[in-house]
């Protein structure tokens, strides 16, 4: 949702256009975050395509990708900036509730 409404605020030069293309990047980053789920030893769970690689690189960041409460906090940070622009406050409260989520699993 946040790089949906970024990438509509720039493709629409709306006054702020650089929070819109902060809110792009970090769209993509949560999208690379969020998505490597890796296949589980047991049960019969599928792997979504793509997957294996970038579960490597999510190991790779250890304990930053894979502690909750240092998401629920890199969420929160990424949600503020987004905030200012009108077509990205969506993408800032689905954020917002990803980080309250996060934190309360943490």
């Amino acid at each position: 949702v946040l790089l949906t409404g970024g990438i509509v605020a720039v493709a629409g030069q709306f006054k702020g256009w650089y929070f819109a293309a902060y809110s792009i990047a970090a769209g993509v980053l949560v999208c690379l975050l969020e998505y490597p789920r890796s296949k589980r030893k047991k049960g019969s769970t599928m792997e979504r395509c793509g997957q294996k690689y970038l579960t490597v690189v999510v190991k790779l960041f250890g304990p930053l990708t894979r502690n909750y409460y240092i998401r629920a906090v890199l969420h929160a940070a990424l949600a503020v900036p987004a905030g200012f622009l009108l077509s990205t406050i969506l993408g800032t409260v689905c954020l917002g509730i990803a980080s309250g989520i996060y934190l309360l699993v943490s």
